[in-house]
């Protein structure tokens, strides 16, 4: 199992990759799938930085997002404010934005391969794709902007153009399974009892696709126990708020957590009232 603090000493993602946004990041990556594989993802917690808004174009991606306001203000697109507490799906080829992470956001991002098996890249061909592009060419107001041989200027949105830079060939979308990225309320929802692990209740807010990609909270009363890493999938839950202990180790709020496919399910144990944020991500 993998497990990172958000309190612990992480150099924000983007000054280690390079940022073709505008505005600055400070989010911190928690938590890594593997490169090269269908199911590769990174989790990250943070928000804008220096006190200024982070803004992208709109635009779309081969993976998959979702995207959890712990605080502050988020705007998907013109006129549409993420509130705090709500969670999204963007599911691969779905259009956003314009989007502003406003200087007081604090967001929760699980981006991963979807469905479709295309994958996701790794911190290492991130960081070489933006490089490469910096050699020749230039990030302006979330494009990549650079002058061919003939001497004609082009624009191409930006992540679109790292991702071709990194796969090495122009990025075909696939077809849409969803017209729309997915907004939920959890506030909506009901807390139904597992009726297997007494003090536990659960959230689902919902399945998507064939490869039954699926999101929740999980509450814990103290003492409650938590089987994780059940599912022939990666697996990654959050500590909303609470502490827990798994073979006497305890991890306090916003600690993330891990679990691949191949590995054995652990136990943790909440020694504190705790609450989760769930994500089961694809099955291949």
């Amino acid at each position: 199992m993998q497990v990172k603090s958000h309190k612990e000493d992480i150099q924000a993602y983007h000054d280690q990759v390079g940022d073709f946004r505008v505005g600055k990041r400070n989010t911190k990556p928690l938590l890594f799938g593997r490169e090269g594989r269908p199911d590769n993802y990174k989790l990250g917690f943070g928000g804008a930085g220096s006190g200024e808004d982070w803004t992208t174009p709109r635009h779309r991606h081969t993976f998959e997002q979702i995207r959890y306001v712990a605080s502050g203000e988020y705007v998907i697109r013109k006129d549409e404010v993420m509130p705090t507490g709500w969670i999204a799906y963007f599911p691969e080829s779905c259009y956003y934005g314009p989007q502003i992470k406003r200087a007081d956001c604090d967001m929760l991002t699980l981006q991963f391969g979807g469905p479709s098996g295309l994958g996701y890249w790794s911190t290492v061909e991130r960081k070489n794709a933006f490089d490469a592009l910096l050699a020749k060419g230039a990030f302006e107001d979330g494009m990549f902007v650079w002058t061919d041989e003939n001497g004609k200027k082009h624009h191409q949105d930006a992540g679109e153009a790292v991702e071709e830079q990194a796969r090495g060939a122009p990025v075909a979308y696939p077809e849409p399974r969803y017209k729309d990225i997915i907004v939920m309320d959890p506030d909506a929802y009901s807390w139904v009892n597992d009726k297997e692990h007494p003090g536990v209740a659960r959230k689902h807010l919902g399945s998507f696709s064939e490869r039954d990609i699926r999101i929740a909270f999980i509450r814990l009363e103290k003492g409650a126990s938590l089987d994780f890493g059940l599912e022939k999938s990666n697996e990654v839950m959050f500590l909303k708020e609470g502490a827990m202990t798994q073979d006497n180790t305890r991890y306090e709020e916003h600690a993330a957590f891990g679990m691949e496919p191949e590995e054995q399910p652990v136990t943790l144990q909440a020694v504190e009232p705790s609450e989760l944020v769930y994500v089961k991500m694809p099955t291949f």
